[in-house]
C-alpha cells in the first residue's frame, strides 16, 4: 500500500504548522473527541503520565501571548491547550495504597514522553478532523508566570502548548533531513557521511528560505543561532519546585 492508499499516512506526510487562524472557535466536542482517541497513545507501564488544560479565558490567553514570546496565535486559534506531565494523579492513587511516591529522573521521563505522545497523537487527531496546530514551546520561557497565571498544583508540570484551528492560511511543506540522516540500520555512518548530508540538506533549505525572502538562511546556521549557547536555563529549578526529581 503506498501513500496514497492510506489515509493516516496520507495526513501525517500533509501536516505544515499553522500559525494564521480563522475566528472560528474550535467546538468542545471535537477536542473531547480528538482526546478520545490520542489517550490511545502509548503509554509506560500504563501510568497515563499527562493532563492536558484548556485555556479558555480570553485574558490569560492574551498574557500567553506576552509569556511565549509574543506569539499572536496563541489568543487568535480557535482553541489552547497546555500539554502538562502530571505525577499529581500519581501521588493520589500510590497513597490510596499505603505508599508513598518516589519521583526521580526516570519517572519525569517517562511522563514527559507521555506526555509527547499523547501530544503527537492529539496534533494528528486534529489534523484528520480538518483542523491546524502549532506546538508552542514557548511555554517554557516564563513558566513560572504561566504557573502563577494558569494556578498549576504542584506535581503538575507544562511542557508546551497546542494551538488548533480552522486555517487562515496554507504554508508550503518545509523540506526535512533526508531519511539517511536518521534511519541508521545496524550501525551509525561515518561523520563523514553524516556531514555530506547535512550539506545537501542545507543547500535544499537555503532555497526553501530563499523563495520566501529569507536568502542567506540554512539550516545548519540556525541551528548555531538557538544551539550555541545555553536556553531556558532555570528550568530544572522550575521542575525541582514543582514537585520533579531530575536525579
Amino acid at each position: 500500500m503506498n501513500e496514497s492508499e492510506n489515509p493516516v499516512l496520507e495526513t501525517m506526510a500533509a501536516h505544515r504548522t499553522i500559525r494564521r487562524y480563522a475566528q472560528d472557535p474550535v467546538p468542545g466536542e471535537d477536542i473531547r473527541r480528538a482526546l478520545e482517541a490520542a489517550r490511545m497513545a502509548s503509554t509506560s507501564s500504563n501510568v497515563q503520565g499527562y493532563s492536558v488544560l484548556q485555556v479558555t479565558d480570553a485574558g490569560e490567553r492574551a498574557r500567553l501571548v506576552e509569556l511565549t514570546g509574543g506569539q499572536p496565535q496563541v489568543a487568535e486559534a480557535g482553541a489552547f491547550l497546555c500539554i502538562l506531565a502530571d505525577q499529581r494523579t500519581h501521588r493520589l492513587a500510590v497513597e490510596s495504597e499505603g505508599a508513598a511516591l518516589a519521583p526521580n529522573l526516570e519517572t519525569f521521563l517517562v511522563d514527559v514522553v507521555d506526555a509527547a505522545l499523547l501530544a503527537q497523537n492529539l496534533a494528528l487527531a486534529f489534523e484528520s478532523m480538518g483542523y491546524g496546530i502549532c506546538f508552542i514551546g514557548g511555554l517554557r520561557t516564563n513558566l513560572e508566570e504561566v504557573d502563577r497565571l494558569l494556578e498549576l498544583p504542584p506535581d503538575v508540570f507544562p511542557l508546551f502548548g497546542l494551538c488548533v484551528g480552522v486555517r487562515a492560511e496554507d504554508p508550503a511543506k518545509r523540506p526535512r533531513l533526508p531519511l539517511e540522516a536518521i534511519l541508521h540500520v545496524g550501525r551509525f555512518g561515518t561523520r563523514e557521511e553524516l556531514a555530506a548530508r547535512v550539506v545537501a540538506y542545507d543547500e535544499e533549505m537555503a532555497r526553501y528560505y530563499a523563495e520566501r525572502g529569507a536568502p542567506g538562511r540554512t539550516w545548519s546556521s540556525g541551528l548555531a543561532r538557538k544551539l550555541s549557547k545555553p536556553r531556558r536555563e532555570g528550568l530544572a529549578a522550575y521542575y525541582a519546585a514543582k514537585g520533579a526529581r531530575l536525579r
